[in-house]
């Protein structure tokens, strides 16, 4: 990835929805090749009370800098240095800013990505991350109240404040990105899900067409391929389904078809996908999602 300017990438979903868990995953797979990460929900205009008494949530553009956010995504696309606006979310309070240089890989993940859409044009590779309701209310919880502070009468007060604004101010970014990925809960288990990934026709990702017709071909069980499809926002595209209780061997020849790109030899290190902690990581398409990013990134460099 040493070239003039990084890659970029882009991810865009609700509170709970997976991002950090993705981005933390793609980081431990190309790390060594310099990865920038930045939280672009550490752009808050106002601390967390102060916010809270102006009737705002966090995905209420007005509660976030997004003029800035701009200015310094694009600074960041041609390698420069920002002084990212620090965010406590273990208390809600801002904190000092701090320099954040760009290395080889830039991820951008957040609730306001694409906000504007132009912003689309910054990245290299987008995707959107939308769990079922049930299953991101459930990773929420846990996130806001083990690693954010809030208490669970709090959370659950705060949620269709939350689920509404995200319908809002959230969900239209969508229809920009290259992926899209729906993990749908199977049960009671929110450590279960069966992936739906949808696949947009977008040049970024004509590399993934070997892999998709690979599956089709072997017509391995727990996966399935649907060629041409609308989705929700009427684009045309693919969509993958691959099962919560993938069988292993399976899960294996499906990541050897994706991974090492022709780009590259590099070893697979799945111990570093095995070992996140975070909810869903464990499951056989949110791992398929992290390798197939990341390869996807790789061979975008060619």
């Amino acid at each position: 990835m040493n070239t003039n300017r990084p890659l970029m990438l882009g991810i865009v979903g609700d509170g709970g929805s997976g991002k950090a868990t993705l981005t933390r995953g793609v980081a431990r797979l190309l790390g060594s090749n310099g990865v920038t990460p930045i939280c672009l929900d550490d752009y808050q205009r106002y601390d967390r009370s102060e916010r809270l008494a102006r009737r705002l949530t966090t995905a209420d553009p007005a509660a976030n800098q997004l003029d800035l956010m701009a200015e310094h995504l694009a600074a960041l696309r041609i390698g420069g240095t920002i002084q990212k606006p620090g965010y406590d979310h273990r208390c809600g309070v801002r904190r000092a800013p701090e320099a954040v240089a760009a290395t080889g890989l830039v991820i951008a993940y957040g609730m306001h990505t694409l906000t504007p859409p132009s912003l689309a044009g910054l990245f290299d590779l987008t995707i959107y991350l939308e769990p079922d309701d049930d299953l991101q209310q459930i990773w929420r919880f846990a996130r806001d109240t083990r690693e954010r502070g809030y208490s669970a009468a709090q959370v659950i007060s705060l949620q269709p404040a939350n689920d509404s604004a995200a319908r809002r101010y959230v969900a239209g970014q969508r229809c920009y990105t290259d992926l899209v990925a729906h993990p749908h809960m199977v049960g009671n288990s929110d450590t279960a899900q069966t992936l739906e990934l949808l696949v947009r026709r977008t040049p970024v990702l004509s590399p993934l067409q070997p892999f998709l017709a690979f599956v089709e071909a072997q017509a391995l069980p727990g996966t399935r391929v649907e060629r041409g499809i609308a989705d929700e926002d009427g684009l045309i595209g693919d969509r993958l389904w691959i099962d919560a209780h993938l069988d292993p061997v399976v899960s294996q020849a499906l990541l050897g078809s994706l991974w090492p790109p022709q780009s590259t030899s590099a070893t697979l290190q799945l111990g570093a996908i095995s070992s996140l902690s975070s909810a869903g990581a464990t499951s056989p398409g949110f791992t398929l999602i992290q390798v197939l990013v990341s390869s996807l990134l790789v061979q975008s460099r060619g």
